[in-house]
């Protein structure tokens, strides 16, 4: 299964490339202005968080296994499927992650072929964004909603969005991130 990417993504990291200084925005006004209420949010919460956190009952933990806690992300992108499955049962662990880019939405089906070796493993969709998604709201919400109906019938977990704080990633500043989710 060959999945093709933009030239701005690196296959090697599963990542978009690192940007040029000159790609990233400086500081602006607007970028004062959601630092500020950030701030500000934070000083005027943090005694009600303290107070909740110091008044929390300790409960005791029932330790879990390794193989119950931890989790793995996989990715169709290196042509191994067959490997990768075999890799994940060998580990034994039973949560993955799979990425989806939302620019991919009208290639789901090795994503899905994909995920389907892992019917028994729970398994959580996070579906990627880049800056077309934070500038086309509409495109987005459509790229969100052919995604997560191709895979309903394998999972009810997705997370909408990766590294919402990192500009290489299409969000500047958290209104960004927050268009997004009032999109969909």
């Amino acid at each position: 299964m060959k999945i093709e990417h933009p030239s701005w993504w690196d296959p090697h990291s599963d990542q978009p490339r690192q940007l040029a200084a000159h790609q990233k925005p400086r500081v602006t006004a607007n970028n004062l202005s959601e630092f500020a209420i950030t701030t500000l949010s934070t000083v005027a919460l943090l005694p009600l968080i303290a107070w909740r956190y110091a008044t929390l009952k300790t409960t005791p933990t029932i330790p879990k296994s390794f193989k119950e806690l931890a989790g793995l992300g996989v990715s169709p992108d290196r042509d191994c499927g067959d490997a990768t499955r075999e890799m994940v049962e060998e580990l034994g662990v039973k949560h993955l992650l799979i990425r989806v880019p939302c620019w991919h939405a009208d290639q789901l089906d090795d994503y899905l072929r994909f995920a389907e070796m892992f019917q028994d493993r729970t398994i959580l969709i996070n579906i990627l964004q880049n800056r077309e998604s934070v500038i086309d709201l509409e495109w987005w919400r459509q790229s969100v909603t052919r995604i997560i109906e191709t895979f309903k019938p394998l999972t009810d977990q997705f997370q909408l969005g990766n590294a919402i704080n990192r500009t290489k990633w299409g969000c500047h500043n958290t209104r960004d991130y927050l268009a997004l989710l009032d999109s969909i």
